[in-house]
């Protein structure tokens, strides 16, 4: 999960990709009122966790996403779902059907498909 501050960080280097520290700090400013060293400091953090990467070029730094938005919405929904299984899988899977329903009743539709989709797939 991301942190208040990671989000717009992240949002800001999957929209303009590589940018110096100054740059990022300039975008995530517009739509999040953060000082410029809380935001050197989340990067810093991300950095370590391994979210977003850093390359030095000509005495600056430079970020990057270590990940497309897709692959890191991804990983981020699956570690989710598997923590919610390792509640209880049978609770989660009706929460979750339920809440489809609620929300989208054709996207029941897509899931069922995918489902199936997946099943061909391995030979079931």
């Amino acid at each position: 999960m991301l942190g208040s501050v990671e989000r717009p960080v992240l949002e800001a280097l999957w929209e303009k990709g590589s940018l110096t520290g100054r740059e990022l700090y300039e975008e995530v400013r517009r739509s999040k009122a953060l000082a410029y060293t809380t935001v050197l400091t989340t990067v810093g953090r991300m950095v370590k966790k391994g979210s977003v990467k850093r390359k030095k070029v000509g005495g600056l730094y430079y970020y990057e996403p270590a990940m497309i938005r897709s692959e890191f919405e991804r990983q981020s929904a699956s570690a989710v779902i598997k923590g919610i299984f390792e509640i209880s899988s049978g609770y989660a899977v009706s929460a979750f059907v339920d809440t489809i329903s609620e929300w989208d009743e054709s996207k029941l539709n897509e899931i069922v498909g995918i489902i199936e989709k997946r099943r061909k797939a391995e030979g079931r």
